[in-house]
């Protein structure tokens, strides 16, 4: 405790150093989404989605968008946070990893060679896996787009798209603080200064630390993490801007445990919804539980996680067109010891990664017209071992691509507007290692090389039936690369996955009514997945297995809602329907399993995101009240169906009170986050003694409070 008290004074004296004696009028909003607009209308909100800047009400795809103040408001310290905010979609954590499931589409094995379906991006970079879980602080926006966007995001994009924009430096002096402390004894702290350091050069510096207890009995699951981040923004004229920017991450926290579920623990019989304990997070096997802990009680384990990522945009205006160029490098290392139940397991991942993007867009009369080009490299390597045994070992993987894409929007007429796009992807794979519980005696060394190819193409056609409501539809195709089985091919078994491909069809509407008090947006979609990976783990053969699914069918709806009744007032609602299931899957060699009809694991057929809040004025400040609640129907943890791996349908809530005061330059808030205690699988595996399964659980019920200053 004394250590953390000597970082968090740190962190005050540096936000001190940096702000300086002097102090200028708080921005607008700048205490996090506390500034009332009096006027009780939806304001505009501009996307990147499509890798320009757009009202979002005139962006002919389904996006969610989430803005910075309001992920503070909301809490939202990382990305699996944001899953409580966001329809369809599952951020479960996996260790360092991040599962990200968007309708039914993920992947459920951090391994090396396993890239997911779905990207996750910074500032239009594409992150590994494992480095999706950095702390979020200082954002810009939070975009979600659900569906393939393979045409311009290219690989690992087939299933959907997160991207995350930080916030960018600017001419004005900023300085603002985060404040907060809950139960588990966290500690969170975030100080942001901007710095016009000249009519032409802008600075921006952010530090992020969190430090709490474990959520497990163990002590397991803390965090002690800390990033910062440092970026630059130079516009020499008017028609060149350079962002670049910066940030470092070490976690030092112990590594969450995997609990037993699906066992009584007074009879030892099969029981879906039992755990060993009654309190879910209780990762102990004391008294007449003693016997299941053969290889000894849960600890602890110590995590060595550090990340280090440098990237840029820079942008220049040529007439009409606009040439931006993004690179960027990341280099990560991850190391940690954890248990899965009763068995203690190891882990690691180490990245260099590093892309770079050169696009030209443009508009004319009836034109608006994007093209580029992208290639990309990543060296890794990782080890999955239990009992000190291994079950995976990747010893040197390569993965490099390049993609040519294109896409363009013509006005056919004043309010009809058609879109062609298409993409050429050549991507390479390759790895080595050793078969999982092979030695140096026994051999079991294998390789693997393979190069994959794609053409992909996207046609659509938006209409404005009237000022307020556009009417759009989509066709588009989406391909993964494919990647390989850790252990050596033979004549009977080959140990290569195959590519996935998709064809995709939606049709929405966008809408603005009642003077911009109300907005409706909904999509109908259908996919048509063939040799979508399916991921597993099972303890009992120490066996990790991808499999291609011959032919995956998903379709559905989403509808989303915002009104705004009256000034005070603001209604959310997302409804999404999912129906995905394995129209024809197989699983390959001598004595099948049929897994035709079966949902997708992660996929529940029903989601439901709804928020309230209301505004009380209050002297010369106001007090809003806020409250969100999630609803998933039943799904299960993994595309077996394993006993112990279904999740029940469940209600999940958070609220809020937060005081902001008259000109927006400070807040205190009291906040509380799944206060109905509920325990939610997230990355679960078919493991464990006694079994049957093994989930990482999300969060249990935090509380605190919440102090945010900008000056």
């Amino acid at each position: 405790m004394i250590c953390q008290t000597r970082v968090v004074s740190k962190i005050l004296a540096v936000f001190v150093l940096m702000t300086g004696a002097s102090s200028v009028p708080a921005q607008a909003g700048s205490a996090g989404d506390g500034v009332r607009s009096g006027q009780g209308v939806l304001e505009e909100v501009i996307v990147t989605a499509r890798k320009r800047q757009e009202n979002l009400q005139k962006t002919a795809v389904a996006v969610t968008v989430i803005d910075g103040d309001n992920l503070v408001a909301a809490g939202v310290t990382d990305i699996r946070a944001a899953q409580m905010l966001l329809p369809s979609v599952r951020f479960q954590e996996e260790q360092a990893s991040t599962e990200i499931y968007i309708r039914g589409v993920g992947s459920t094995l951090d391994l090396p060679q396993f890239e997911p379906p779905t990207a996750f991006n910074f500032n239009g970079v594409y992150i590994p896996r494992e480095a999706n879980s950095v702390p979020l602080f200082d954002i810009e926006q939070l975009e979600l787009l659900p569906g393939p966007q393979g045409t311009l995001y290219g690989r690992s994009s087939i299933g959907g798209t997160v991207n995350v924009n930080f916030k960018r430096p600017t001419r004005d002096k900023e300085s603002n603080l985060l404040l907060e402390a809950g139960n588990y004894e966290m500690v969170h702290v975030t100080a942001v200064h901007n710095t016009p350091v000249t009519d032409k050069l802008a600075v921006r510096m952010a530090i992020d630390y969190t430090t709490r207890d474990g959520f497990m009995t163990s002590g397991a699951n803390s965090k002690d993490d800390i990033a910062g981040r440092v970026s630059f923004l130079y516009e020499p004229n008017e028609d060149v801007s350079a962002y670049v920017w910066a940030y470092a991450v070490n976690k030092d926290g112990a590594s969450p445990n995997l609990v037993n579920k699906g066992t009584n623990p007074t009879t030892f019989a099969f029981d879906e919804d039992a755990f060993l304990q009654d309190n879910p997070w209780d990762d102990s096997r004391n008294g007449a539980l003693a016997a299941l802990a053969p290889f000894g009680q849960a600890q602890a384990e110590d995590q060595d996680y550090e990340s280090y990522m440098v990237g840029a945009q820079i942008d220049w205006e040529l007439d009409d067109m606009t040439l931006t160029y993004i690179p960027s490098y990341l280099y990560l290392d991850w190391v940690s010891d954890y248990w899965i139940g009763a068995l203690p397991a190891y882990l690691t991942a180490r990245y260099s990664s590093n892309s770079h993007e050169l696009r030209l867009a443009g508009d004319s009369d009836r034109w608006k017209w994007l093209v580029g080009v992208n290639g990309y490299r990543v060296d890794n390597s990782g080890n999955f071992q239990i009992l000190g045994g291994w079950i995976q070992n990747v010893s040197d993987q390569t993965l490099q691509g390049v993609g040519v894409f294109g896409q363009a929007t013509y006005d056919v007429t004043d309010v009809l507007r058609a879109t062609v796009g298409a993409r050429y992807s050549y991507d390479d794979r390759s790895g080595e290692g050793r078969e999982a519980l092979a030695t140096p005696v026994l051999g079991g060394l294998y390789e693997y090389s393979k190069d994959f190819s794609s053409f992909d193409f996207k046609l659509g056609a938006e209409y404005d039936a009237s000022d307020d409501i556009m009417l759009y539809a989509n066709i588009e195709t989406g391909y993964q690369p494919g990647t390989f089985n850790a252990f050596p091919k033979t004549a009977t078994l080959d140990n290569s996955v195959d590519e996935a491909n998709l064809i995709a069809f939606s049709v929405g509407f966008k809408s603005r009514l009642l003077n911009d008090k109300i907005q409706i947006n909904n999509e109908t979609f259908y996919y048509d997945y063939s040799d979508l990976f399916a991921q597993a783990f099972n303890a009992s053969t120490g066996k990790v297995a991808t499999f291609n699914a011959d032919k995956i069918e998903i379709y559905g709806n989403q509808l989303d809602i915002l009104f705004v009744p009256t000034d005070s007032d603001r209604l959310n609602l997302s409804v999404g329907y999912l129906h995905a299931r394995n129209k024809k899957f197989v699983t390959p060699g001598i004595g099948g399993v049929d897994l035709s009809g079966l949902q997708l694991q992660y996929a529940p057929d029903w989601t439901v995101v709804a928020g309230y809040q209301h505004d009380f004025q209050l002297g010369s400040g106001f007090l809003r009240m806020r409250a969100d609640t999630r609803y998933e129907s039943t799904f299960w943890g993994d595309f077996f169906h394993t006993p112990g791996t279904m999740q029940d349908a469940y209600f999940k809530t958070d609220a809020s009170l937060t005081y902001y005061s008259s000109n927006g330059n400070w807040s205190l808030a009291l906040w509380g986050k799944n206060i109905g205690d509920e325990a939610v699988l997230a990355a679960t595996a078919a493991a464990g003694i006694p079994g049957p399964a093994s989930p990482f659980l999300e969060s249990p019920r935090t509380f605190g409070l919440r102090f945010t200053y900008s000056m």
